[in-house]
């Protein structure tokens, strides 16, 4: 006897995403709310490391969790991780605003240029 397939769309196709609101993102710690990044010192001299522009030996930089899930059923802990670990307590973070007004804006008044600068920097004459 054959088995009905699994789940699709309303049309056959595959399912749909549950996350609406853009591209899937990674679900690395780096993109998890709960994870805490290293510090920038750490970053740099392990970047340093890696290009070859300094001899000093650098780990990998390790941020901090304390809420990593390992397996269903087990207790959350504290660990640290590095940016591209993943758990099962994975929890995107919530996209950056939009910063407006850093438009670069240029003014003209038949062929002159009036007034130059930024989008929020704009005089209420011109606006």
């Amino acid at each position: 006897m054959v088995s009905d397939p699994p789940s699709t769309g309303h049309n056959g196709g595959p399912p749909l995403d549950d996350e609406a609101g853009g591209p899937p993102v990674p679900r690395y710690c780096k993109y998890c709310r709960h994870w805490s990044p290293p510090c920038d010192a750490e970053v740099w001299a392990y970047e340093a490391y890696q290009r070859g522009t300094s001899r000093r030996r650098a780990r990998r930089p390790s941020g901090a969790c304390d809420r990593v899930l390992l397996r269903l059923g087990a207790p959350l802990s504290f660990s640290a991780t590095v940016d591209t670990f993943g758990c099962l307590n994975f929890s995107a973070k919530p996209p950056a605003p939009i910063e407006r007004g850093r438009g670069f804006v240029t003014i003209y008044q038949g062929d002159a240029i009036v007034w130059q600068g930024h989008e929020k920097d704009v005089p209420d004459e011109y606006r």
